[in-house]
Protein backbone atom coordinates (compact mmCIF):
# COMPACT_ATOMS: atom_id res chain seq x y z
CA UNK A 1 0.00 0.00 0.00
CA UNK A 2 1.44 3.56 -0.85
CA UNK A 3 0.92 6.75 1.22
CA UNK A 4 -2.27 8.92 1.19
CA UNK A 5 0.25 11.40 1.43
CA UNK A 6 2.78 11.02 -0.67
CA UNK A 7 6.24 13.02 -0.85
CA UNK A 8 6.43 13.86 -4.61
CA UNK A 9 4.88 15.66 -7.53
CA UNK A 10 4.59 17.13 -10.38
CA UNK A 11 4.28 20.76 -11.33
CA UNK A 12 3.42 22.75 -13.48
CA UNK A 13 5.12 26.28 -14.75
CA UNK A 14 5.85 28.36 -18.31
CA UNK A 15 9.32 27.61 -18.63
CA UNK A 16 9.88 31.57 -18.95
CA UNK A 17 9.05 31.93 -15.35
CA UNK A 18 10.02 28.88 -14.08
CA UNK A 19 12.13 30.50 -11.27
CA UNK A 20 9.87 32.04 -10.09
CA UNK A 21 7.59 28.69 -9.77
CA UNK A 22 9.94 26.90 -8.10
CA UNK A 23 10.66 30.04 -5.05
CA UNK A 24 6.97 29.78 -4.49
CA UNK A 25 7.31 26.25 -3.97
CA UNK A 26 10.46 26.28 -2.01
CA UNK A 27 8.25 29.22 0.28
CA UNK A 28 6.18 26.70 0.80
CA UNK A 29 8.67 23.34 1.20
CA UNK A 30 12.32 24.45 1.26
CA UNK A 31 13.43 21.01 1.29
CA UNK A 32 11.88 20.00 -1.81
CA UNK A 33 13.84 19.08 -4.77
CA UNK A 34 13.14 18.58 -8.37
CA UNK A 35 14.13 15.33 -9.81
CA UNK A 36 14.28 15.75 -13.48
CA UNK A 37 12.09 17.81 -15.98
CA UNK A 38 9.28 16.05 -18.13
CA UNK A 39 9.19 18.68 -21.01
CA UNK A 40 10.17 22.66 -20.17
CA UNK A 41 7.07 23.49 -18.44
CA UNK A 42 6.48 20.01 -16.64
CA UNK A 43 8.68 18.79 -13.34
CA UNK A 44 8.55 15.86 -11.34
CA UNK A 45 9.70 16.91 -7.60
CA UNK A 46 10.52 15.16 -4.17
CA UNK A 47 8.86 17.03 -1.04
CA UNK A 48 10.55 17.68 2.32
CA UNK A 49 6.98 17.46 3.64
CA UNK A 50 4.24 15.65 2.16
CA UNK A 51 1.88 16.73 -1.13
CA UNK A 52 -1.04 17.59 0.86
CA UNK A 53 1.25 19.75 3.65
CA UNK A 54 2.67 21.57 0.59
CA UNK A 55 -1.14 21.82 -1.08
CA UNK A 56 -2.65 23.81 1.93
CA UNK A 57 0.91 25.90 2.57
CA UNK A 58 -0.09 27.21 -1.38
CA UNK A 59 -3.78 28.17 -0.45
CA UNK A 60 -2.14 30.79 2.18
CA UNK A 61 0.33 32.06 -0.27
CA UNK A 62 -1.38 31.95 -3.38
CA UNK A 63 1.34 31.53 -5.97
CA UNK A 64 1.17 33.76 -9.14
CA UNK A 65 3.72 31.85 -11.16
CA UNK A 66 2.80 27.91 -10.33
CA UNK A 67 -0.24 26.54 -12.65
CA UNK A 68 -0.75 23.32 -11.66
CA UNK A 69 0.59 20.36 -8.91
CA UNK A 70 -0.60 16.84 -8.90
CA UNK A 71 0.78 14.07 -6.41
CA UNK A 72 2.63 11.02 -7.47
CA UNK A 73 1.04 8.11 -6.21
CA UNK A 74 2.29 5.32 -8.45
CA UNK A 75 4.86 5.56 -11.04
CA UNK A 76 4.57 2.34 -13.48
CA UNK A 77 7.82 1.63 -15.76
CA UNK A 78 6.31 1.08 -19.15
CA UNK A 79 7.57 -1.49 -22.03
CA UNK A 80 6.90 -1.50 -25.43
CA UNK A 81 3.60 -3.86 -24.98
CA UNK A 82 2.02 -1.46 -22.18
CA UNK A 83 -0.55 0.37 -22.57
CA UNK A 84 -3.66 1.26 -21.52
CA UNK A 85 -4.52 -1.93 -19.86
CA UNK A 86 -1.93 -1.86 -17.57
CA UNK A 87 -2.43 1.44 -16.83
CA UNK A 88 -5.90 1.41 -16.19
CA UNK A 89 -5.44 -1.96 -14.07
CA UNK A 90 -2.31 0.00 -12.27
CA UNK A 91 -4.81 2.81 -11.16
CA UNK A 92 -6.60 -0.08 -8.94
CA UNK A 93 -4.47 0.54 -5.60
CA UNK A 94 -6.50 4.33 -6.01
CA UNK A 95 -9.94 2.70 -4.85
CA UNK A 96 -9.25 2.68 -1.24
CA UNK A 97 -8.05 6.43 -1.16
CA UNK A 98 -11.23 7.33 -3.11
CA UNK A 99 -14.59 9.06 -1.96
CA UNK A 100 -17.55 7.22 -3.04
CA UNK A 101 -19.57 10.25 -2.31
CA UNK A 102 -17.97 12.39 -3.91
CA UNK A 103 -17.21 13.26 -7.86
CA UNK A 104 -14.34 12.17 -9.77
CA UNK A 105 -13.01 12.78 -13.01
CA UNK A 106 -9.69 11.46 -14.63
CA UNK A 107 -7.17 14.16 -16.11
CA UNK A 108 -3.67 12.75 -18.42
CA UNK A 109 -1.17 14.34 -20.01
CA UNK A 110 1.14 12.54 -22.40
CA UNK A 111 4.40 13.39 -23.40
CA UNK A 112 4.79 9.95 -25.04
CA UNK A 113 6.02 10.46 -28.91
CA UNK A 114 4.74 6.64 -29.80
CA UNK A 115 1.90 6.24 -27.18
CA UNK A 116 -0.56 5.30 -29.11
CA UNK A 117 -3.75 6.92 -27.82
CA UNK A 118 -4.93 10.46 -27.20
CA UNK A 119 -5.36 11.68 -23.64
CA UNK A 120 -9.56 11.74 -24.02
CA UNK A 121 -9.07 8.37 -24.89
CA UNK A 122 -6.82 7.40 -21.67
CA UNK A 123 -9.48 9.71 -19.78
CA UNK A 124 -12.88 7.78 -20.94
CA UNK A 125 -11.44 4.10 -20.45
CA UNK A 126 -10.24 4.50 -17.01
CA UNK A 127 -13.07 6.89 -15.49
CA UNK A 128 -15.33 3.88 -17.21
CA UNK A 129 -13.54 1.86 -14.63
CA UNK A 130 -14.22 3.66 -12.34
CA UNK A 131 -17.80 3.98 -13.01
CA UNK A 132 -18.59 0.65 -13.18
CA UNK A 133 -17.51 0.34 -9.44
CA UNK A 134 -20.32 3.24 -8.11
CA UNK A 135 -18.21 6.46 -8.77
CA UNK A 136 -19.89 9.11 -10.26
CA UNK A 137 -18.12 10.94 -13.09
CA UNK A 138 -18.11 14.89 -13.38
CA UNK A 139 -15.71 16.37 -15.80
CA UNK A 140 -16.66 19.88 -15.39
CA UNK A 141 -16.09 20.43 -11.88
CA UNK A 142 -14.83 17.26 -9.95
CA UNK A 143 -14.08 16.75 -6.73
CA UNK A 144 -11.44 14.27 -6.74
CA UNK A 145 -8.84 13.86 -9.54
CA UNK A 146 -6.79 10.65 -10.79
CA UNK A 147 -3.93 12.77 -12.79
CA UNK A 148 -2.12 10.67 -15.34
CA UNK A 149 1.08 11.39 -16.83
CA UNK A 150 2.69 9.35 -19.42
CA UNK A 151 6.60 9.85 -20.38
CA UNK A 152 8.24 7.96 -22.48
CA UNK A 153 9.37 5.31 -20.09
CA UNK A 154 6.59 5.85 -17.29
CA UNK A 155 3.21 6.49 -16.15
CA UNK A 156 2.52 8.87 -13.01
CA UNK A 157 -0.65 7.97 -11.29
CA UNK A 158 -1.65 9.90 -8.61
CA UNK A 159 -5.23 10.89 -6.51
CA UNK A 160 -5.87 14.84 -5.32
CA UNK A 161 -8.77 16.76 -4.21
CA UNK A 162 -9.18 19.17 -7.30
CA UNK A 163 -8.77 22.09 -5.28
CA UNK A 164 -5.65 20.26 -3.72
CA UNK A 165 -4.05 21.18 -7.74
CA UNK A 166 -4.26 24.74 -8.08
CA UNK A 167 -6.04 24.02 -10.98
CA UNK A 168 -8.90 21.77 -11.89
CA UNK A 169 -7.88 21.82 -15.30
CA UNK A 170 -4.55 19.13 -16.03
CA UNK A 171 -1.37 21.13 -15.79
CA UNK A 172 -3.57 24.37 -15.12
CA UNK A 173 -4.22 24.26 -18.78
CA UNK A 174 -7.82 26.22 -19.37
CA UNK A 175 -8.93 25.08 -22.53
CA UNK A 176 -11.63 27.22 -23.90
CA UNK A 177 -13.65 26.82 -27.40
CA UNK A 178 -13.37 29.42 -30.35
CA UNK A 179 -17.07 31.57 -30.13
CA UNK A 180 -18.92 32.30 -33.38
CA UNK A 181 -18.17 36.22 -33.12
CA UNK A 182 -15.29 36.27 -31.19
CA UNK A 183 -12.96 39.26 -32.27
CA UNK A 184 -9.44 37.97 -30.61
CA UNK A 185 -7.75 35.46 -28.65
CA UNK A 186 -7.45 38.08 -26.10
CA UNK A 187 -10.97 37.52 -25.18
CA UNK A 188 -9.51 34.18 -24.01
CA UNK A 189 -7.96 36.10 -21.05
CA UNK A 190 -10.82 37.83 -19.76
CA UNK A 191 -13.29 34.61 -19.99
CA UNK A 192 -10.81 32.93 -18.11
CA UNK A 193 -10.11 35.11 -15.37
CA UNK A 194 -13.56 35.67 -15.00
CA UNK A 195 -13.89 31.81 -14.30
CA UNK A 196 -10.66 31.24 -12.35
CA UNK A 197 -10.97 34.15 -9.82
CA UNK A 198 -14.95 33.10 -9.60
CA UNK A 199 -16.17 36.92 -10.37
CA UNK A 200 -19.92 37.90 -10.53
CA UNK A 201 -20.16 40.55 -13.09
CA UNK A 202 -23.26 42.62 -12.48
CA UNK A 203 -26.24 42.15 -15.06
CA UNK A 204 -27.68 45.61 -16.90
CA UNK A 205 -24.43 47.37 -15.24
CA UNK A 206 -21.84 49.81 -17.30
CA UNK A 207 -18.07 48.83 -18.08
CA UNK A 208 -15.64 50.81 -19.11
CA UNK A 209 -12.74 49.00 -21.43
CA UNK A 210 -9.59 51.13 -21.66
CA UNK A 211 -7.56 50.13 -24.86
CA UNK A 212 -10.38 48.36 -26.48
CA UNK A 213 -9.23 47.79 -30.43
CA UNK A 214 -9.94 45.75 -31.60
CA UNK A 215 -12.96 45.05 -29.53
CA UNK A 216 -12.04 41.45 -28.25
CA UNK A 217 -12.99 42.50 -24.15
CA UNK A 218 -15.82 44.64 -25.00
CA UNK A 219 -16.97 41.70 -26.84
CA UNK A 220 -16.47 39.73 -23.68
CA UNK A 221 -18.52 42.31 -21.50
CA UNK A 222 -21.53 42.50 -23.82
CA UNK A 223 -21.86 38.88 -23.45
CA UNK A 224 -22.23 39.55 -19.46
CA UNK A 225 -25.03 41.71 -20.68
CA UNK A 226 -23.03 44.69 -19.59
CA UNK A 227 -22.98 47.83 -21.78
CA UNK A 228 -19.85 49.09 -22.72
CA UNK A 229 -18.03 52.26 -23.09
CA UNK A 230 -14.78 51.37 -25.18
CA UNK A 231 -11.68 54.15 -25.03
CA UNK A 232 -9.18 53.54 -27.84
CA UNK A 233 -7.79 55.67 -30.38
CA UNK A 234 -7.84 52.73 -32.92
CA UNK A 235 -11.04 51.48 -34.83
CA UNK A 236 -13.47 48.49 -33.45
CA UNK A 237 -14.41 45.71 -35.27
CA UNK A 238 -17.23 46.03 -37.49
CA UNK A 239 -19.61 44.03 -35.12
CA UNK A 240 -19.37 46.73 -32.40
CA UNK A 241 -19.70 50.43 -34.27
CA UNK A 242 -23.38 50.06 -34.30
CA UNK A 243 -23.60 47.71 -31.22
CA UNK A 244 -26.50 49.14 -29.35
CA UNK A 245 -24.80 48.36 -25.86
CA UNK A 246 -21.47 50.12 -27.18
CA UNK A 247 -19.97 53.47 -26.95
CA UNK A 248 -17.04 54.28 -28.91
CA UNK A 249 -14.33 57.38 -27.68
CA UNK A 250 -11.86 57.09 -30.46
CA UNK A 251 -9.21 58.71 -27.80
CA UNK A 252 -6.07 57.92 -25.62
CA UNK A 253 -7.12 56.80 -21.76
CA UNK A 254 -5.48 60.01 -20.63
CA UNK A 255 -7.70 62.10 -22.65
CA UNK A 256 -11.14 60.12 -21.63
CA UNK A 257 -10.27 60.70 -17.95
CA UNK A 258 -10.25 64.84 -18.42
CA UNK A 259 -13.98 64.46 -19.61
CA UNK A 260 -16.88 65.14 -17.28
CA UNK A 261 -18.15 61.64 -16.82
CA UNK A 262 -21.04 61.86 -14.47
CA UNK A 263 -21.92 57.87 -14.37
CA UNK A 264 -19.98 55.30 -12.35
CA UNK A 265 -19.05 51.86 -13.67
CA UNK A 266 -19.41 48.87 -11.98
CA UNK A 267 -16.51 47.32 -14.32
CA UNK A 268 -13.14 48.49 -15.68
CA UNK A 269 -10.74 46.41 -17.84
CA UNK A 270 -7.66 47.35 -19.26
CA UNK A 271 -5.41 44.98 -20.90
CA UNK A 272 -3.35 47.54 -22.72
CA UNK A 273 -0.03 46.52 -23.97
CA UNK A 274 2.11 49.20 -22.02
CA UNK A 275 4.45 49.67 -19.28
CA UNK A 276 3.86 48.14 -15.76
CA UNK A 277 4.14 51.35 -14.16
CA UNK A 278 2.05 53.02 -16.61
CA UNK A 279 -1.06 50.67 -16.48
CA UNK A 280 -0.63 50.97 -13.01
CA UNK A 281 -1.17 54.75 -13.00
CA UNK A 282 -3.84 54.73 -16.09
CA UNK A 283 -5.89 51.94 -13.28
CA UNK A 284 -5.64 54.53 -10.16
CA UNK A 285 -6.78 57.49 -12.12
CA UNK A 286 -9.25 55.53 -13.45
CA UNK A 287 -10.52 55.13 -9.95
CA UNK A 288 -12.48 58.21 -9.97
CA UNK A 289 -14.85 56.61 -12.28
CA UNK A 290 -15.37 53.09 -10.34
CA UNK A 291 -18.37 52.36 -8.19
CA UNK A 292 -17.81 51.73 -4.72
CA UNK A 293 -17.13 47.71 -4.89
CA UNK A 294 -17.00 48.24 -8.19
CA UNK A 295 -14.14 45.61 -9.92
CA UNK A 296 -10.98 46.33 -12.09
CA UNK A 297 -9.45 43.38 -14.42
CA UNK A 298 -6.74 44.34 -15.51
CA UNK A 299 -2.84 42.85 -17.06
CA UNK A 300 0.29 43.94 -16.18
CA UNK A 301 2.99 43.19 -19.28
CA UNK A 302 6.30 41.80 -17.34
CA UNK A 303 9.72 42.66 -18.18
CA UNK A 304 12.30 40.16 -19.00
CA UNK A 305 14.27 40.81 -16.03
CA UNK A 306 13.01 42.34 -12.55
CA UNK A 307 9.56 40.72 -12.57
CA UNK A 308 8.83 39.99 -8.88
CA UNK A 309 10.46 43.85 -8.10
CA UNK A 310 8.19 45.20 -10.82
CA UNK A 311 5.18 43.17 -9.31
CA UNK A 312 6.03 44.20 -5.68
CA UNK A 313 5.85 47.94 -6.79
CA UNK A 314 2.93 47.51 -9.11
CA UNK A 315 1.04 45.81 -5.65
CA UNK A 316 1.82 48.16 -3.77
CA UNK A 317 1.19 51.52 -6.09
CA UNK A 318 -2.63 49.34 -6.68
CA UNK A 319 -3.18 49.07 -2.55
CA UNK A 320 -3.60 52.51 -2.17
CA UNK A 321 -6.76 52.90 -4.21
CA UNK A 322 -8.21 49.02 -4.25
CA UNK A 323 -8.30 45.98 -2.55
CA UNK A 324 -6.18 43.22 -4.29
CA UNK A 325 -8.55 40.48 -4.44
CA UNK A 326 -5.84 38.24 -6.41
CA UNK A 327 -2.96 38.11 -9.14
CA UNK A 328 -1.93 35.53 -10.75
CA UNK A 329 -0.07 34.23 -14.28
CA UNK A 330 -3.32 32.36 -16.28
CA UNK A 331 -2.76 29.82 -18.88
CA UNK A 332 -3.84 32.04 -21.88
CA UNK A 333 -1.35 35.17 -20.05
CA UNK A 334 1.78 35.30 -21.75
CA UNK A 335 4.42 37.67 -20.43
CA UNK A 336 1.92 38.89 -18.09
CA UNK A 337 -0.10 38.19 -15.00
CA UNK A 338 -3.75 39.17 -14.68
CA UNK A 339 -4.70 41.35 -11.41
CA UNK A 340 -7.91 41.44 -9.70
CA UNK A 341 -9.36 44.61 -7.75
CA UNK A 342 -12.06 46.27 -5.81
CA UNK A 343 -12.65 49.24 -4.85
Amino acid sequence: MFEINPNRMIFTVKPEFRHLGLKELHQCDKEAKVDFYIDEAVGVMTLGDGFKTLSDCLKTHKPIFLQHICPIHIALKLSDSDGLASIAEACQPLIPLMDRGQSFSVQTRIFHSAFPLKGYEVNEAVAAGFCSQGFELNVTDPVQVISIVITEDTAFLGLSLAEDNISNWAGGKHRLAHEKGQISRAEFKLIEAIKVFDLKLPKQGLALDLGAAPGGWTRVLLNHHLEVIAVDPAKLAPTLKKHPKVRHYRETAQKFFQRNVKKKFDVIVNDMKMDTAESVDIINRAGRFLKEGGLVILTLKLPKSGVEKKIHQAVKSLEAHYTVVGIKQLFHNRSEVTVILKK
